[in-house]
């Protein structure tokens, strides 16, 4: 199945789920022509795409912040939860993020924002 699919700078960053066990991220020129695929080690259930960067969230609490033009891990980090939902304020200062747990955690970046608008 098809978690989110949401095209930005020219490509169409897709992420499916195989089975219960990993999910998949595909880049696809906005032609069709798969340009990158990179297994995941968590099921996705939650993307946010913006500009150069994409947030992917998973049922066991991973998440992390990719390249949209190549898939490569920005930062990682590990909840104690399964991510239901992500967000970021409009200045990219701020993801909010709900777990499966009914909490809603608001991660700050101080350096430098982690979505540049």
């Amino acid at each position: 199945a098809v978690v989110s699919t949401q095209s930005t700078g020219g490509n169409v960053p897709s992420s499916t789920t195989k089975g219960l066990l990993h999910s998949v991220l595909y880049l696809y020129t906005v032609n069709g022509k798969l340009v990158k695929r990179v297994k995941l080690e968590d099921v996705t259930t939650a993307v946010y795409v913006e500009g150069d960067r994409m947030v992917v969230g998973g049922v066991s609490g991973s998440l992390e912040i990719r390249c949209t033009n190549s898939l490569a891990t920005k930062h990682k980090l590990r909840l104690k939860s399964g991510v239901i939902s992500i967000s970021i304020d409009p200045r990219g200062q701020h993801l909010f993020v709900t777990t499966s747990d009914g909490k809603m955690l608001i991660i700050t970046s101080t350096a430098k924002p982690f979505i540049k608008k």
